[in-house]
């Protein structure tokens, strides 16, 4: 039987500008570890996510692409925008080939960039499953980056816990086991469920809770605080998420080969206590399997 990743308290309060944590649970080894911090108010009030609405993103990009189409000269081309289900058609018209082409191309590229503009404006990227099925995810690599610095007094609380001189796979390891303590809430199909359920780091540590895709962002923000020149990458799996480390490992661990670099995964999910370097049974054979897809963590 797994032993279970056990959170023993978590109490928060405000005082003044900031929101005061205090985290107690039991780690890999079984010890209690206890840590406490504090986090600018604004910023764990600032951090939420808004489920993808296709609608929304549709309106954003008819009136972007009507806005490009007002620019061409009529005498060149003339542009017709029509909404079909989900999509929006463009055709142009034009008596002459070149500028037929030219203009067919440059209405593609705006549709193009008013949905990547929009994706950007609301935390959101292409994503493409293993079966090389297209949807729209939240932007993980983005929420990793950007709540580096502000996850520091966490990442500093937790480091703080370890003996002088530790190795870098403690101070993991121990994070590891902290972010597998925090209460999971199942993760919706990530290729239909358009972010619904998806918490930003701040948003999980504040709420004690997080599905795998938000607990393997927060432990990716989490390692990226202290190691900031560190390797990792975010393996996709069929709804679920492990993390890669590029760190020395032994032989019986469980590796990933990513263009000639070994990744030491993790499974920062819980709430099973499973140590840097070991898989659950069921991400083992989504690997062997090649059924994962990869983001770089930058």
């Amino acid at each position: 039987m797994p032993i279970f990743a056990q959170q023993l308290s978590f109490n928060k309060s405000k005082q003044n500008n900031e929101m005061f944590f205090n985290y107690t649970w039991s780690n890999h080894q079984e010890q209690t570890t206890d840590i406490t911090f504090a986090l600018p108010l604004r910023q764990v009030n600032k951090q939420t996510h808004k489920k993808f609405i296709p609608d929304l993103a549709q309106q954003y990009v008819y009136i972007e692409i009507h806005k490009a189409a007002r620019k061409i000269e009529p005498r060149e081309a003339r542009v017709q925008i029509h909404r079909r289900g989900q999509d929006i058609q463009i055709q142009v018209t034009s008596r002459s080939n070149n500028l037929l082409a030219k203009w067919q191309r440059s209405m593609n590229q705006s549709k193009e960039k008013a949905l990547n503009q929009y994706l950007r404006d609301n935390y959101y990227s292409h994503f493409r499953s293993h079966l090389g099925q297209k949807t729209i995810k939240p932007d993980h690599l983005r929420y990793i980056s950007e709540n580096t610095a502000a996850l520091l007094p966490l990442a500093q609380a937790v480091y703080d816990k370890l003996p002088t001189n530790s190795e870098t796979r403690a101070y993991v390891n121990l994070v590891l086991s902290w972010v597998q303590s925090i209460p999971y809430n199942e993760l919706k199909n990530r290729l239909a469920s358009n972010g619904a359920g998806y918490l930003p780091p701040l948003s999980v540590v504040a709420n004690n809770q997080g599905d795998c895709d938000s607990k393997t962002v927060l432990m990716a923000s989490l390692v990226r605080s202290l190691l900031p020149d560190v390797k990792m990458t975010m393996v996709f799996l069929p709804n679920h998420a492990l993390l890669g480390i590029v760190l020395p490992f032994r032989t019986d661990e469980q590796t990933l080969d990513i263009d000639g670099l070994n990744y030491l995964l993790m499974e920062p999910t819980g709430p099973a206590k499973i140590p840097l370097g070991e898989v659950a049974n069921r991400s083992a054979r989504y690997i062997a399997g090649n059924m994962y897809s990869l983001e770089e963590v930058l």
